[in-house]
């Protein structure tokens, strides 16, 4: 009868163990999963953030090709461009136009426009940066997304 006495109270710990292990999965699967949730907002975030780079892309495209259908010697490729800030569904977007031209001189084009060879030798080059950002480096959801596009116009 002694032997019987001495297994009293050994399930007690067991239990306390199993539970103490059950909690500890049930912690880790919670913080899993809220870890889950987070990079899943944090991809579509990015993905938005490309998307709406892309499009303010095509804006300043557009602008830029519009500017040089000009075709007068002065390089005005940037104009209405460069330096364009708004807002497009919560995020914030930066249009940087750099246009320069392959000749030293500040006339584009060396032709005389009423040949019809418009920069035929000296063809614009345009830069369009577009950033689309949002919320601050450091938070949670901060996405930014930055693409770059080069634009020769030979006036053709």
């Amino acid at each position: 009868m002694n032997s019987k006495k001495s297994n009293k109270g050994f399930s007690l710990p067991g239990a306390i163990f199993i539970m103490v292990v059950l909690g500890g999965i049930g912690v880790a699967m919670v913080s899993l999963n809220s870890s889950t949730t987070t990079t899943s907002a944090l991809n579509i975030e990015q993905n938005r953030a490309y998307y709406n780079a892309q499009s303010a892309m095509e804006l300043a495209i557009a602008r830029v090709l519009e500017n040089d259908r000009d075709n007068t010697l002065t390089n005005t490729s940037c104009e209405n461009v460069n330096a364009t800030t708004f807002v497009l569904e919560g995020f914030n977007i930066n249009i940087a136009c750099e246009a320069t031209c392959t000749d030293i001189n500040t006339n584009c084009c060396t032709d005389n426009p009423a040949t019809g060879n418009f920069c035929a030798i000296n063809p614009r080059v345009t830069i369009i940066t577009v950033t689309s950002s949002k919320d601050n480096m450091g938070e949670t959801y901060y996405v930014h997304r930055q693409i770059q596009t080069t634009i020769s116009y030979d006036g053709s």
